[in-house]
């Protein structure tokens, strides 16, 4: 294992062994906490990096063979002022006060687990990887306790983490890396310990978030002796029953009725202390949230996030390309057009190793296992650490069918250094048995970053047939040149005390074919003010160049002939602090279009009446008028949330969303019910409505308004810890 920088002996803490486990109720009447020292050392990293906290935090540490336990006592000299209102799991707990837990178990000073509890005790837990940290690292599913009090003096906290729950090196006396991070919410005020400075992270405006990916900054957690790590096996079976009712020609009568009764299990198993067995028979997403809305208006395929979590837990391993952009591998490619008949996955760390192992079968029916009808997918992924905060890697990934065979080979290099600075560069190649055409992409980069200056360039090419199975490519046949640059000083203006800091931002690309013809040309400009409380206001100005060698369709019946286009745009964007009772945002922008004009306006906004209701909604409006035939048209998509509570363990959300462009109203309602740790009961609803009149001014709901489909689906789950 490779040693990372020596702490000093103020962020180290030896947690004490208790033969007696403290009972997580949230009050801190124990008497095994009187026993142990607390750690009180916090300090403020955002507004104020390295000042003293405005309220008083501390944290004491115990553990038996079976579980780690933490209580925490969090002053408040305004309890009524503290903001508790989520109680979904895996929900906005970044709106409430919070508190966050970092294990780096390894002590590799890059991955670790983070565990999240707000003060109403509600969980979401997550996975760094490689010290990332994305809203995607939180599909982790840990089963760990946690309990909340709020008092007169602020509100304390207790959790237990079972060691079953981690990965850890073998050894009868180890230390993990640790970071304990607590928000005060209505004073957008995180305090840390030990302190990492807001250099790590990377300018956020948020001030702080990236800091908590910042690993090989955690300090240490020592004296955990002869723990118990449990035969590490987890098994969820499922059984899931449905009907479902489509009208593919907007009949009044109903086409298909399908009938659904079906079962499938989960399987876990930790091989050893450094490797996790997953696998997954008849595999269901039925319980996963609907897609949102989007509409294209360029000659680019849209993206789609990964929402599964059977993909979405240690994703940040199997990351390669850019995000979003040019991916090697896109889970989203598996299982949606064919259902997943079975599968398997094995993560783990051998030494300086992380590795990882995906093999899914997919297929019609679950008799086309490992038939001729089947596909197979397969991704191999290995990162190795070649000195401090540096890795490299490789990447295989392998689609099979009976008419086709398509593999991605691919390399990677990662560095960071100073605080936030980065290297990053990746190279890949694709075989198919369809043809021999060039299939190849590359990018490499140079981040140059703290948290008031930074610049970055990097240069992105991606060849004319360069198209993984199992990836995502935006845009092919292209060299991309790109360079950007910004300043975010922190600023103390007398006269308006309620400014944090200014952010300015230009950034300019250049993108040509691999025959070196020009395609594009963009440049950015834009410049923020950053209030204390969250809230904030930027002016954007853009100038862009397209060649468009062959017309398009921005809608089937508008088509952007080919020719050469410079257009420029003007916006405005402003936000409110999304944690407070009311809350929004909103942007308006204009500017040219292919030779038309293009006016863009948009708004989102929610209301938090309590922990047991809290509603959302938003509009995005577009008006384009081109010079072509039909060119001028409106772009409009509606959407609205409704998120109701009864506990922690019962929760419902409603989504709502309308676009004009297919004149579809959609609904997906979805109930959890967590009927023990880790199981759930999911009650899922999804109806579809199409507008067919052409909004007369008589409209008629019973002739315009016709059902397209709909559905409904209870999924039971249960976990069983052997």
């Amino acid at each position: 294992m490779l040693a990372v920088a020596q702490l000093p002996m103020a962020d180290e803490v030896t947690a004490v062994f208790v033969d007696e486990a403290p009972r997580i109720d949230g009050y801190l009447h124990d008497a095994v906490w009187n026993t142990v020292e607390p750690v009180d050392e916090f300090t403020q990293i955002w507004p104020d990096d390295g000042s003293q906290p405005t309220e008083a935090s501390e944290v004491r540490i115990a553990y038996d063979r079976d579980n780690l336990y933490f209580a925490f006592r969090f002053w408040d000299q305004n309890p009524e002022l503290i903001r508790a209102k989520n109680l979904e799991r895996g929900g906005r707990n970044d709106r409430d006060d919070h508190a966050y837990i970092a294990l780096d178990t390894y002590v590799d000073g890059r991955n670790a687990y983070l565990f999240e509890v707000n003060a109403l005790g509600t969980q979401d837990d997550a996975t760094i990887t490689d010290e990332g940290l994305t809203i995607d690292s939180f599909s982790w599913n840990a089963v760990f306790r946690s309990e909340t009090v709020i008092d007169s003096l602020g509100w304390t906290m207790e959790v237990s983490i079972p060691f079953r729950q981690l990965r850890f090196p073998k050894g009868e006396d180890l230390t993990f890396g640790l970071m304990i991070s607590r928000m005060i919410n209505r004073k957008n005020e995180r305090v840390i310990w030990p302190h990492i400075g807001l250099d790590f992270a990377a300018g956020s405006n948020t001030g702080s978030f990236g800091a908590l990916a910042a690993v090989s900054q955690y300090g240490r957690l020592h004296g955990l002796k002869n723990i118990r790590r449990g035969k590490n096996i987890e098994i969820k079976p499922y059984v899931i029953s449905g009907i479902q009712e489509i009208r593919s020609d907007l009949a009044f009568d109903v086409v298909e009725r399908d009938f659904t009764r079906d079962l499938g299990v989960d399987f876990k198993y930790g091989i050893t202390s450094n490797l996790t067995l997953d696998l997954s028979v008849n595999t269901d997403f039925a319980q996963v949230e609907a897609d949102n809305v989007q509409l294209n208006l360029t000659r680019f395929n849209l993206f789609f996030p990964e929402k599964r979590e059977f993909f979405l837990e240690r994703s940040g391993l199997f990351e390669h390309g850019n995000a979003r952009s040019t991916q090697t591998f896109f889970s989203r490619r598996i299982g949606l057009s064919r259902r997943i008949l079975a599968g398997g996955r094995l993560t783990g760390q051998v030494g300086r190793f992380s590795l990882g192992l995906l093999n899914i079968e997919t297929g019609d029916e679950m008799g086309d296992l490992l038939g001729s009808k089947s596909i197979n997918n397969t991704v191999a992924r290995i990162r190795a650490e070649v000195f401090e905060r540096a890795t490299v890697g490789a990447i295989f990934t392998g689609f099979q069918s009976s008419t086709r065979e398509n593999y991605a080979t691919g390399v990677d290099a990662q560095y960071r250094f100073w605080t936030a600075s980065e290297f990053n560069a990746w190279f890949a190649t694709v075989s198919d048995s369809n043809d021999d055409k060039n299939r190849e992409a590359g990018h490499v980069s140079l981040r140059i970053q703290n948290d008031r200056y930074g610049g970055q360039a990097s240069f992105t090419s991606v060849g004319r047939d360069y198209s993984p199975a199992l990836g995502f490519v935006r845009r092919h046949d292209m060299r991309e040149w790109a360079v950007a640059a910004q300043y975010t000083p922190v600023v103390d203006i007398a006269w308006w005390p309620a400014v944090n800091r200014l952010s300015f931002r230009s950034e300019l690309s250049y993108v040509e074919g691999q025959d070196g013809r020009k395609q594009s040309m963009e440049a950015d400009a834009s410049a923020g003010v950053a209030f204390n409380r969250r809230d904030g206001v930027s002016l954007t100005l853009t100038r862009q160049f397209e060649r468009l060698e062959r017309s398009f369709f921005i809608r089937p019946n508008v088509e952007i002939p080919s020719g050469d286009y410079t257009f420029s745009e003007f916006g405005v964007m402003g936000r409110t602090d999304s944690s407070r009772r009311l809350y929004g945002m909103f942007g308006v922008s204009t500017g040219q279009f292919y030779h038309g004009t293009r006016h863009d306006m948009w708004g989102q906004g929610g209301f938090r009446q309590s922990q047991y209701l809290q509603l959302e909604g938003g509009v995005n409006h577009s008006i384009i008028d081109l010079p072509v035939d039909n060119g001028r048209f409106g772009a409009t998509t509606l959407t609205a949330s409704i998120l109701t509570a009864v506990s922690r363990k019962l929760f419902a959300k409603a989504l709502i969303q309308y676009d004009n462009f297919t004149r579809d109203l959609q609904t997906n309602i979805r109930i959890d019910w967590i009927h023990t740790p880790g199981s759930d009961l999911f009650l899922v609803f999804n109806t579809a409505h199409h507008f067919a009149g052409d909004h007369e001014m008589l409209f008629d709901p019973r002739r315009d308004v016709l059902f397209r489909d709909r559905l409904g689906v209870a999924k039971l789950t249960y976990l069983i810890l052997l």
